[in-house]
């Protein structure tokens, strides 16, 4: 199963920018990020959009989709450049249904993002923008593996964080004068990661210990 499933894949270099779903399309592949972030963006029917979630190393974009209707209801675009996995949703399928292990990791993967997204609203609505800026900071940073040169705008940030730009500016200037970050055009250089951390929301770590235990948890997936 292995080997069948990785003949299948595909490596593919990603570029910043690049859209790999529009809202509405087909599901015709799906992601794996080895180095790139992927972020996935809600849309409104006026067309203005918020960044929902980001996608990095260990996490997958369409796997759910591929499976349900096969539609996107999310924009996904390469935040920062890098490489990835992508397999054919037909042969994803048919290795989903095939394989036991798979399920299990793609339900664990699924039920540790409810997780993240149910905290993150929590987020929103209590912690400071600084704080929460700090939280995507790192978050950008593990899950790209791009260490501490982030490519990432101001605008990007607000986008994500749900803000102003101006919000972000301010926020950016405050962490830059407390030595935890630099802050160019275009990107974002982290200083200081275990003071960085330290001023990040709680939000982080409740995020990471709910997420461990998931993947951990020996209990059998329940299936149909």
């Amino acid at each position: 199963m292995a080997l069948k499933f990785a003949t299948n894949l595909e490596r593919v270099e990603l570029t910043r920018g690049q859209v790999l779903q529009e809202t509405g399309d087909a599901v015709d592949w799906v992601w794996f990020p080895e180095n790139a972030l992927i972020c996935i963006a809600s849309e409104s029917v006026e067309g203005e959009s918020v960044s929902g979630g980001m996608i990095g190393r260990n996490g997958t974009f369409g796997a759910f989709e591929a499976c349900g209707s096969r539609l996107s209801y999310a924009r996904a675009l390469v935040q920062i450049d890098g490489n990835a996995w992508r397999i054919r949703d037909h042969h994803y399928r048919d290795l989903f249904v095939q394989s036991s292990n798979l399920r299990v990791a793609i339900h664990k993967h699924i039920e540790a993002l409810l997780v993240e997204a149910r905290q993150l609203v929590a987020c929103t609505a209590i912690h400071r923008v600084e704080h929460r800026m700090c939280r995507f900071l790192l978050d950008a940073s593990a899950r790209s593996h791009q260490g501490s040169h982030l490519t990432l705008t101001q605008e990007e940030l607000a986008n994500a964080l749900g803000v102003q730009r101006s919000t972000i500016a301010v926020a950016s200037s405050a962490l830059q004068r407390s030595g935890l970050i630099r802050s160019r055009r275009g990107s974002i250089d982290i200083l200081d990661f275990s003071r960085l951390e330290a001023a990040a929301c709680s939000c982080r770590r409740t995020i990471a210990f709910a997420q461990q235990e998931i993947l951990m948890t020996s209990e059998r997936v329940c299936e149909a």
